[in-house]
């Protein structure tokens, strides 16, 4: 029997499946597992700081996250302004402490301090006006509540470049940009890092080129013979790790801040 969604939030009432277009990670796809294993070990990061608490994810798109944080919190709120993410999310994740929001993540129907940890992952350097997500995310946090955003370094993503990379990015940081944006917002900040480890760190020393743009432009018969159907597949989130040492080469930063 097929599950039954709350679709009157939404402008439509049904929707077809999510596709990957390179806005949003989605898991179960082999050639996009490098990017969803990066995206997964910053949730996994969150685990131990969501236990038990009030967890609100901004930008939760297909909704993989969020489910993940609910095993440990309290309540766990996804929020998303897709509704194509928050009707997929919504037929997918069915936890009784889990709920998907379609909802503008900058301007949010929620009361003021009413969650102890609000993250948004790999979701601001989309924004045209960031500075409105944090505003909102320090406005619904409880006093002495916790902000962990994260986002990739960009001397790392789009080397050498002026603009992104990546079409979808707007805006991208290096670390003493990132942590000014963190301490705009945040009394207290902490700035950590995503790197490489295990076998793409060794892929990294062979090739002496970081896997993140290796895999942007792999020779197509090794795609085809050795990476497409072997590499990537068997990544998993071993292959990374988070250090607060070396952040100028992080892949991604993780920076946390506390409401006083």
């Amino acid at each position: 029997m097929e599950k039954e969604v709350y679709t009157g939030d939404l402008p439509q009432d049904s929707y077809p499946p999510l596709m990957l277009t390179g806005e949003r990670t989605l898991p179960g796809i082999k050639e996009e597992n490098y990017w969803f294993q990066r995206h997964l070990v910053a949730y996994e990061f969150l685990l131990p700081l969501a236990r038990g608490k009030s967890v609100l994810d901004l930008g939760s798109g297909e909704g993989y996250g969020v489910d993940l944080l609910a095993r440990v919190a309290e309540e766990a709120v996804g929020v998303d302004l897709a509704p194509e993410a928050i009707y997929h999310a919504r037929r997918t994740y069915g936890r009784e402490n889990l709920r998907f929001l379609y909802m503008d993540i900058c301007s949010l129907d929620l009361e003021d301090e009413s969650f102890d940890l609000v993250c948004s992952l790999q979701v601001v350097e989309h924004l045209q006006h960031p500075e409105r997500l944090m505003d909102e995310a320090r406005r619904v946090l409880r006093r002495g509540g916790l902000c962990v955003i994260t986002t990739p370094n960009r001397h790392i993503i789009s080397p050498g470049r002026d603009s992104p990379i990546n079409p979808f990015h707007i805006r991208e940081y290096d670390l003493e940009e990132f942590r000014a944006f963190m301490e705009g917002f945040f009394p207290r900040v902490e700035i950590k890092g995503i790197f490489h480890a295990g076998r793409l760190r060794l892929h990294d020393i062979l090739t002496r080129r970081n896997f993140s743009q290796f895999c942007l432009n792999i020779p197509p018969l090794l795609q085809r013979l050795f990476y497409g159907p072997l590499f990537i597949p068997s990544l998993n989130t071993r292959c990374f790790r988070v250090s607060e040492r070396g952040l100028e080469k992080a892949l991604d930063f993780i920076g946390m801040g506390w409401k006083d």
